[in-house]
């Protein structure tokens, strides 16, 4: 038997997969992109959305053609559980485009119990201004066109069949410019509620997430099919908005890959030994300097806890620019963070002793709360309180406003007999040392299993190995 007391426990995050579900809502849109002008008709769908058996909510589409371009209106309401509490979420879009499809502006808008969050924006040359309510415009650079989710259905419709297309597209739930890759397969017949449609079945893939689709001549959505056993159904709007009963579905369930190795103190452990199962080496970066690909057939890998250093550490840290400044969901350059960070620290002349000390106020201050909204670490400090990705992107603006190099980490973390979802973050101290604020472990335990870096986009790509990952814990110590 394990004991409980040292248990880890905390309202466990399943922010990535919330997003995937926006996300998803957003790219059953209609609309389409081609260097020439795309004629689309006026059109409205409704969708009943699904995981499993369980309806979740419903989605909504609206499409506008003017001289100038188009204008993209979807809303979403979604209902479902996050570690037993049941979390309402609200989202509404409204995208405008040029004649040929390409982002012009965007406006979009997410509401749960407590929180909300707004933010606006637009393409201006090759820059994508980013405005999000409380802070200063954000710029992302271009390259090349950028869509918006909404206009991707007419796109598959205005391509030929069975060839790979790449798109750069604007994913507002992310707040991220995305790679989207969409192959039409063909025309085929699809009868839903019987009613016979005419459907192009498409299939696209976000990162490691892999959507299928069939769209009408309009390019607007009649089914649509996604990991976690995600499905969206065309309907009429009595029977889109009735019968919601989406919080009695945990998502945390769903979520965890079961091992059988019972561990009574997960944060004391120092090196983990691994086998992976449904997970192919080149899926996923693995190799991440504490985590190491020991074999590939079959797939092992150990995790180790680097050494803190002795010798303290002058502040601010040169030379990691990239980790040091700000981003949409990190504003370390604002004077609020910067103010608490000074608060907390004051005028730290060591890295090492200022990470361990953000590590403890972060993991104290914070309240512990499953939270249904997009993160930054502005919106954290105004609210003090949510679940690890909260706690995560609040560490990184404080400690970045430090001079503290930090990241933001995804993947696994082992509790109660399982690997869930969790997000915690690395602090350069001449290298790599994980820290989980959530936790307050400094440096973090071994338990935990690194999958991908950065922002809500990367996030999503833990959804590739959902309900086909397993793991075995070889060694321990």
């Amino acid at each position: 038997m394990f004991d409980t007391s040292a248990n880890r426990r905390y309202p466990r995050s399943m922010k990535s997969v919330l997003c995937s579900l926006l996300a998803v809502a957003f790219l059953i849109g209609c609309g389409g992109a081609r260097t020439e002008k795309v004629d689309i008709q006026p059109g409205e769908a409704w969708l009943a959305n699904y995981i499993g058996e369980q309806k979740i909510g419903y989605s909504v589409f609206l499409t506008e053609r003017f001289e100038d371009g188009y204008r993209f209106d979807n809303l979403m309401r979604m209902e479902i559980a996050m570690a037993d509490k049941v979390q309402k979420l609200k989202t509404h879009s409204v995208v405008t485009t040029e004649p040929d499809l390409t982002l012009r502006t965007f406006s979009f808008r997410i509401e749960s119990q407590d929180r909300t969050m707004a933010a606006t924006g637009g393409a201006q040359g090759n820059e994508l201004i980013i405005k999000v309510e409380g802070d200063r415009p954000r710029v992302l650079k271009l390259e090349g066109p950028v869509y918006p989710m909404s206009a991707l259905g007419l796109l598959a419709v205005s391509r030929e069949p069975d060839s790979l297309y790449k798109f750069n597209v604007f994913d507002p739930a992310m707040m991220a410019i995305t790679l989207v890759e969409l192959t039409p397969v063909g025309w085929e017949k699809l009868v839903i509620d019987g009613v016979e449609y005419r459907a192009l079945k498409t299939r696209s893939k976000l990162a490691q997430f892999e959507i299928t689709s069939w769209v009408d001549e309009h390019g607007l959505t009649i089914r649509e099919e996604s990991p976690p056993d995600m499905t969206s159904i065309r309907t009429t709007p009595d029977k889109a908005v009735a019968g919601q009963t989406g919080g009695s579905l945990d998502l945390l369930k769903m979520f965890r890959v079961q091992v059988d190795t019972l561990v009574s103190d997960p944060g004391a452990v120092r090196r983990m030994k691994v086998e992976l199962s449904g997970l192919a080496p080149n899926d996923y970066e693995l190799e991440y300097g504490y985590q190491r690909v020991l074999g590939t057939d079959p797939l092992v890998v150990e995790v180790s806890v680097p050494e803190t250093p002795d010798a303290p550490m002058e502040l601010p840290i040169k030379g990691m620019d990239e980790f040091l400044g700000p981003t949409v969901a990190i504003q370390c350059d604002n004077p609020a963070l910067a103010e608490q960070a000074r608060g907390v620290l004051g005028e730290p002349a060591d890295a090492v002793e200022a990470s361990r000390k953000l590590t403890s106020w972060v993991f104290t201050a914070l309240d512990k709360e499953p939270t249904a909204s997009f993160p930054t670490a502005l919106d954290v400090l105004k609210h003090m309180k949510g679940d690890c990705n909260e706690h995560a992107v609040f560490f990184a603006g404080l400690a970045r406003a430090a001079g503290i190099p930090t990241k933001v980490s995804v993947g696994l973390v082992y509790m109660n007999g399982a690997f869930y979802y969790h997000a915690w973050n690395e602090v350069f101290l001449g290298e790599w040392v994980p820290v989980d604020p959530t936790f307050g472990e400094f440096p973090a335990g071994a338990l935990r299993l690194k999958l991908s870096e950065g922002g809500l986009e990367q996030q999503t790509r833990i959804l590739g190995v959902v309900g086909r990952l397993g793991m075995k814990i070889l060694e321990l110590e």
